[in-house]
């Protein structure tokens, strides 16, 4: 194993190994306790409390857990919807020239952040709205990569000759395109989903977020709530920064 395979592997370790101990040990950070407000980290709160007196490795804990909860469906439905569409243009040529390149062109040309935060202005904070920001920031992207892979391999040597030996279209769909587009949907799905994790955390930080009655203050309304007062308690910035950083190398898969 190379050195940097291994300082990976047990940074991923690390981090994964805080998380679980922070969840099992910990009850969720939803209750307030002004009396133990800027504790200092110890051994019963490794990282201290907030201003609020809520435990810093609980929140670090349950932020990560409830970020990785909501980026990972998250970016399934972002695939699947561009999956959707781009089969929906390899099977209709005339809906792909007129309607769906020139709609992608217009989606990929917006800023995804600016997207997401105009459809959760419009429809408000929430779940779904999250959801469908996401979608609609991500989905042009997608869909043209796993389009020019369609193209790709529909236009290939072995495609071809499947063709003229008599293939129907259906064939060549089954046996060529989905394999090749399976391969290339497990790429994008590690590849994207560090940016989902972004775009939650800036979400967060704007005071927009999802699963706090449930799971406390995400890593961003973390880092917004105690940059305010860095400076009497660090700990309460610096563990949810390091939460964002580590979940998106958790999850953001081997570059080669």
């Amino acid at each position: 194993m190379k050195a940097t395979d291994y300082f990976r592997w047990t940074a991923i370790f690390v981090y994964l190994a805080l998380v679980a101990w922070g969840i099992f040990a910990n009850p969720p950070p939803i209750f307030v306790n002004l009396n133990e407000s800027f504790l200092s980290p110890s051994w019963s709160f490794p990282f201290g409390k907030d201003r609020l007196g809520r435990d810093v490795f609980s929140m670090f804990a349950y932020g990560s857990l409830a970020t990785f909860l909501f980026a990972f469906p998250a970016r399934i439905l972002t695939l699947l919807a561009a999956s959707s569409i781009a089969f929906l243009a390899y099977s209709s040529p005339f809906a792909k020239k007129n309607v769906l390149t020139p709609l992608s062109s217009v989606f990929v040309s917006l800023p995804s952040l600016l997207l997401a935060l105009l459809v959760v202005q419009v429809f408000g904070s929430g779940p779904i709205p999250l959801f469908i920001a996401i979608l609609l920031g991500d989905w042009a992207q997608a869909y043209e990569t796993l389009r020019a892979k369609i193209e790709e391999v529909s236009t290939s040597g072995y495609a071809l000759v499947a063709s003229c030996f008599g293939a129907s279209k259906g064939y060549v769909f089954r046996e060529h395109l989905l394999p090749q587009t399976f391969q290339i949907l497990g790429v994008l799905l590690t590849t994207g989903l560090p940016s989902v994790v972004m775009t939650l955390a800036i979400f967060g930080f704007l005071g927009i977020s999802a699963g706090g009655e449930s799971f406390g203050p995400g890593l961003g309304e973390q880092i917004a709530f105690s940059k305010d007062y860095a400076q009497i308690a660090p700990w309460s910035l610096v563990f949810p920064t390091l939460g964002i950083l580590g979940l998106v190398f958790t999850v953001g898969g081997k570059r080669s």
